[in-house]
């Protein structure tokens, strides 16, 4: 696991990817220099999951550096694997997950180990794959995810329906593997995208691109004075999704549409032409979409300074032999042929080369030179030189082409030209004879596409559309005089391996070769032969040798007294050859080293013997150390801590006696207390008799006046009493006068 091989060197276990990775790791600080693995072999070989597996270690290693936890960055750079395979891998005759472009993948490391940053450069994307398949092959993966793992009301939304009612993923008849689980990875696509920070709305419009693809692959044609479109249906979707015009779409698909001199002419297409215009817009736009993701995935892992240092991973397309060989093909197998050119010149070129001159005794061993191949390739009037002359002529054809090379190259050693005539030519290459059918070579190498198509794409009513065309210029805008021609396919293919190889030669190489143990995609099936084979042709043989018999360790004097000083502490001498030679003359057998001028070259198992002996003395030198200074933070920790003891026993004393203190101070309130109220008890007594005393003389006084007072009060109410019966009687004797009076007058 990832953990087992954490700090192991190379060669102390079993052999296994992840060590190569820690190597990779590792000599990021032990050299100084940029490191790259390049994984080569044959499709279906295992180098898109030995790709994966690096990643994770190297994403793991970063997090060891970051408390355990992947930065963003490193988890975008693990979620883009997913959306990359489901756009650009496809199932092919030799492999159920085969890398249909190839991809050189950079992470950024900062001086702590952690991951900063990364990039993705890809390299010549199978476009023609959208439109058409082998038997028993499959489009990109992303195609039947999308129609498999939709949910109901998007996929109505984008009127989809069963993987077979689309010509672009069904003509080849292989529409459902078994080996693929399309609804998992669709929502694994899914999940990428979101870690990658896409919206909703921008995975929708992409996904309504595919959906459009999709639809306009079912457009058919059939001829009435021109091409006519026979389902309008198909073309009004097509139409729909890619948010451009359906009449300029039809227009676009059955005229070809040229502007000379101010005027402009529609020329009507056969059925095969709008055929091939129907396919143009496909591949056109999927190529465009590809690019645009990779554009984003780089912008959302771009580091933010640049990086300490960084370790590419190399995941190309595999050597590829089918019984048609096509344009793609030859570019594939090209860009094998240089990598094991790369291959060939570090690890036998270079290293024999360096032997003698060092003065290094060394018989030198044969090995397979491919230079004679790629100078067919590349040499003028070689076979690019011949593909790109004639596709810059209007009247080249294919046949033409294929002449040219035939005259050109029939006695180079390198090159077949077939004893019966036909479409074909011939190359050795270093894993095999390969034939290659030119038919549709110069088509493919010009990467042509019609203007009225670019302005049909450009106007699309969709934004999203528009960011995908909006640096594609028109013929007019690319050609003309002091302007520079296009380049074609073949040519920026070229410049583009040339500028890969220069970004290796700049970093300190390792290299992973994977063998297919079958042909049949059966796991634990060996076919010995066929291993044999593979090990052959890639070197593997002579690579062993001459590991086994070379010494491929070397490193300048200097450096090796810099790095491995603490074991040189017992050598004198000032000289940095002597001090090399006499130690290494002490304790190392004289097999495992040699003494060139002015570098030492060394065994793998000495250079492993030699690190973990100065890790032995730089881990005791760190214990010492250690103890050392452990020491002397006990000691300041004791007296910190007795200080603080001090302090505290100081300070509970104090807290002691104030408490003391204060139970006295409140023992003896409690005393006055109750002093202070029995006095106060007794001055209250004394006022209360006193006030008692008064208050009874008061009462009494109060009691006379009130008898006076009732007493007066009887005498006035007998007074009033005779008064007023005094009064009634005189009133009674008033009425009874008058009452004589009036009877008196009665009378």
């Amino acid at each position: 696991g990832i953990n087992a091989e954490y700090g192991q060197f190379i060669g102390e276990d079993k052999p296994h990817i992840y060590a190569i990775a820690n190597e990779a790791f590792r000599n990021i600080w032990k050299s100084g220099e940029s490191q790259c693995v390049l994984i080569s072999g044959e499709s279906g070989a295992g180098k898109t999951e030995s790709t994966k597996m690096i990643l994770d270690f190297l994403s793991a290693m970063g997090a060891k550096n970051n408390n355990g936890e992947k930065s963003l960055v490193s988890s975008r750079i693990l979620s883009s694997s997913p959306i990359l395979e489901a756009f650009g891998n496809a199932k092919t005759v030799y492999n159920h997950n085969s890398s249909r472009f190839g991809k050189f993948i950079q992470l950024h490391f900062a001086e702590d180990g952690n991951i900063v940053g990364g990039n993705i450069s890809h390299y010549l994307l199978e476009k023609n794959r959208t439109v058409g398949q082998n038997p028993s092959e499959r489009n990109y993966h992303i195609f039947y995810q999308l129609l498999l793992g939709v949910t109901e009301p998007l996929k109505s939304k984008l009127c989809l329906d069963d993987p077979k009612h689309f010509r672009y993923v069904s003509e080849a008849g292989a529409v459902r593997d078994p080996n693929c689980e399309d609804k998992n990875d669709y929502k694994e696509v899914l999940t990428s995208f979101e870690v990658m920070g896409l919206s909703n709305q921008v995975v929708e419009e992409i996904l309504t691109i595919l959906a459009g693809i999709l639809h306009l692959g079912n457009v058919r044609f059939h001829m009435d004075g021109g091409a006519q479109i026979s389902d309008r249906d198909a073309v009004e979707k097509a139409a729909q999704f890619l948010n451009v015009n359906t009449e300029q779409l039809i227009e676009s698909l059955t005229h070809n549409k040229r502007e000379m001199r101010g005027e402009v002419f529609l020329s009507p297409l056969n059925e095969d032409q709008a055929l091939a215009s129907r396919d143009s817009i496909t591949m056109a736009v999927y190529s465009h979409l590809f690019d645009w993701i990779i554009q984003r995935i780089n912008s959302r892992i771009k580091a933010p300074k640049p990086p300490f240092s960084s370790i590419g991973v190399l995941d190309i397309f595999g050597f590829e032999n089918f019984s048609v060989n096509r344009f793609e093909q030859f570019n594939i197998n090209f860009a094998n042929e240089k990598l094991q050119q790369f291959f060939n010149k570090h690890i036998f070129s270079l290293e024999q080369l360096e032997y003698n001159q060092e003065g290094i005794p060394w018989s030198d061993i044969d090995w397979t030179d491919n230079a004679g191949c790629i100078d067919l390739v590349e040499r003028k009037m070689g076979v690019f030189s011949v593909i790109d002359e004639e596709s810059r002529f209007p009247k080249g054809t294919d046949k033409s082409m294929l002449e040219k090379l035939h005259n050109a190259n029939a006695k180079n050693p390198f090159y077949i030209k077939p004893k019966i005539t036909g479409p074909d030519f011939g190359i050795r290459h270093y894993a095999g004879d390969v034939i290659y059918n030119t038919v549709g070579f110069l088509e493919k190498n010009r990467g042509s596409f019609r203007d009225d198509l670019i302005t049909l794409l450009k106007d699309s009513k969709s934004d999203f559309m528009y960011d995908l065309f909006e640096g594609v210029k028109l013929s007019t805008e690319r050609g003309g005089r002091g302007k520079p021609k296009a380049a074609t396919v073949a040519s920026a293919f070229k410049e583009s391996l040339s500028s890969l190889m220069t970004t290796l030669s700049a970093s300190n190489p390792f290299f992973i070769r994977c063998v297919k143990p079958n042909a049949r995609k059966q796991a634990n099936d060996f076919q010995n032969q066929l291993m044999i084979n593979q090990l052959r042709y890639s070197g593997m043989m002579q690579t062993v040798v001459i590991r086994r018999s070379g010494y491929p360790v070397r490193r300048l004097y200097s450096d090796f007294c810099t790095r491995y000083q603490p074991l040189l502490a017992s050598i004198y001498t000032k000289v940095a050859k002597d001090k090399v030679s006499l130690y290494l003359s002490k304790n190392a057998s004289q097999k495992e080293w040699q003494a060139g001028k002015t570098k030492v070259f060394m065994k793998e198992t000495l250079e492993n013997s030699l690190e973990q002996q100065r890790v032995q003395i730089l881990g005791s030198a760190a214990v010492m150390i250690q103890k050392h200074w452990r020491g002397a933070i006990a000691r300041m920790r004791y007296r910190k801590r007795l200080a603080d003891i001090v302090k505290v026993q100081s300070l509970v004393r104090a807290h002691l006696y104030r408490k003391f203190f204060l139970q006295t101070k409140s023992a003896a309130l409690v005393v006055q207390k109750y002093v202070r109220g029995h006095i106060a008890r007794q001055v209250v007594a004394e006022m209360w008799a006193e006030k008692c005393a008064r208050l009874e003389a008061e009462l009494e006084a109060q009691r006379q006046a009130l008898e006076e007072r009732r007493a007066e009060m009887e005498r006035l109410r007998k007074e009033a009493q005779e008064q007023e019966a005094e009064q009634l009687r005189r009133e009674l004797e008033e009425e009874e006068r008058a009452r004589k009076k009036e009877e008196e007058e009665r009378k």
